[in-house]
């Protein structure tokens, strides 16, 4: 089941984690470990067992407590670290999750990061708050229209300056880059997650993605050569070849209006699979064919 988030509610969590980066420092790199200490919020580090979970906020005799999983990759300082915990500060600081905690509620693991695989509304939430934690749009924003880069590059330029995951900053990317048009993250078992840019999805109405499974994927696709690249390789070879909306998306007739040209660009991120970012190459040809203006 994929979970959707009213825009409302997003721009709610939007405005609270903003608020939250903004207090712990107003420029350069938030570090959730210091807003954890000024929250004092003991950080527990320890082996919790392979794919049990990323992080836990605990609330305990009157103290809160996050665990991370170090045998989930949680090692102190790592990226994936810092975005777990940014995870379990969104359920401390969203009132939802916290009352829920404060009033007896069973702690449970978190599968940071998932985000449109994430396993309830409360996961997604959590996991939107930490990627706007990490990368603030006002400073984001900034970042990414003095790149002027084609959107992977920026992607990969971009988490390496906020120290964020491929992941969020694909998707923290797709709601500030106009030209993207949809996300997809692969392992070796097919599609694992996607997401839409709101814009495409409700006045263009590209819907339902139709590449799940590996053996529809051409040999020559992008996300096809990032696939058999090597497991160890992290921010490398960015993969990059043409599709069509009518390959990407059910209910696009081939040749018709929708049918747009598409740049589709992939990378491997390591044991993690692979990111392929779908753009638009002439944002003004898609809004002549449709007839839909922004």
């Amino acid at each position: 089941m994929r979970y959707i988030l009213q825009r409302d509610r997003e721009n709610e969590l939007l405005e609270l984690s903003e608020d939250i980066a903004a207090e712990s420092n107003a420029t350069g790199r938030v570090c959730p470990t210091q807003i954890c200490t000024a929250k004092e919020i003991k950080i527990v580090h320890d082996a919790f067992g392979v794919g049990k979970f990323d992080g836990m906020l605990v609330y305990r005799k009157g103290k809160w407590v996050i665990l991370c999983n170090s045998d989930n990759g949680n090692a102190p300082g790592s990226t994936r670290e810092r975005f777990t915990i940014s995870h379990e500060l969104g359920h401390y600081h969203i009132p939802e999750h916290r009352r829920q905690l404060l009033a007896g509620c069973p702690s449970h693991g978190s599968f940071a990061g998932a985000f449109d695989g994430a396993d309830s509304i409360e996961e997604l939430e959590a996991d939107i708050f930490a990627a706007n934690l990490l990368m603030p749009p006002a400073r984001f924003i900034s970042r990414i229209r003095a790149m002027g880069q084609l959107p992977l590059q920026s992607i990969l330029k971009l988490r390496k300056e906020f120290d964020t995951s491929l992941e969020s900053t694909a998707i923290q990317a797709m709601r500030h880059d106009d030209r993207i048009l949809a996300i997809a993250k692969w392992n070796s078992d097919g599609l694992e997650w996607h997401r839409i840019a709101d814009p495409f999805f409700k006045e263009f109405r590209y819907r339902r993605f139709q590449m799940r499974d590996l053996d529809k994927l051409p040999r020559d696709s992008a996300t096809a050569k990032a696939l058999a690249d090597s497991e160890s390789q992290y921010n490398g070879t960015v993969h990059d070849t043409l599709a069509t909306t009518s390959f990407c998306f059910d209910y696009v007739a081939l040749g018709g209006n929708r049918d747009i040209l598409l740049r589709e660009q992939a990378v491997r991120n390591g044991r993690f699979g692979v990111v392929t970012i779908y753009s638009i190459l002439n944002l003004e040809d898609i809004h002549k064919k449709t007839g839909v203006s922004r």
